[in-house]
């Protein structure tokens, strides 16, 4: 993981904010570098400076919401193992913070970004952690994410509770039908 200066992040949040705003307005596609800057209040080369893309920018925001879910799950003990009811509970509370940010990624169909950042935080962090391959990670990265996804798309009506009780009961079931 790149560490950044406060100084930074600060700049790279922004730009984030100014995209996400215009994403509301306009597809991707649509947003040019200059109504992004101008938005974002930086300049061009301030933002090449940390950015080649438009995907990137959204990518790095990402990315710093997964460091910051991971600070706090690090400094909890009552979130449990990555498989368990209160840890899928917690991190569907946690990323279901950021609602806004996952509703504009899943209309722009942006998923891919979506699921390159669960998989790239599973094997960064879960693959050394846990006693599995990395084809089962894998497995339940895309079980967790297309069930997240389709919760924000459900307008996240379902309780979190349940959910969780159910992605936890089917990996118990899961974990058996393996054994």
């Amino acid at each position: 993981m790149k560490e950044h200066t406060k100084k930074s992040c600060f700049t790279r949040t922004c730009i984030a904010e100014a995209l996400l705003l215009l994403m509301k307005e306009k597809p991707l596609k649509e947003i040019t570098v200059t109504a992004l800057v101008e938005r974002a209040g930086v300049s061009r080369m301030t933002y090449y400076k940390y950015f080649t893309s438009t995907e990137e920018v959204l990518e790095d925001y990402l990315y710093e919401m997964v460091k910051k879910y991971i600070r706090e799950i690090s400094e909890r003990e009552d979130v449990g193992h990555f498989h368990d009811y209160v840890r899928i509970q917690y991190s569907f509370a946690f990323f279901g913070e950021y609602h806004e940010f996952f509703e504009i990624l899943l209309k722009s169909n942006l998923y891919s970004i979506i699921i390159n950042a669960v998989n790239q935080f599973m094997e960064e962090f879960v693959l050394k952690q846990v006693n599995h391959t990395k084809y089962e990670l894998y497995y339940y990265a895309g079980a967790l994410c297309n069930t997240f996804a389709k919760w924000i798309e459900d307008g996240r009506r379902e309780p979190i509770a349940a959910i969780a009780k159910e992605i936890e009961n089917y990996m118990r079931i899961e974990k058996k039908s393996i054994d």
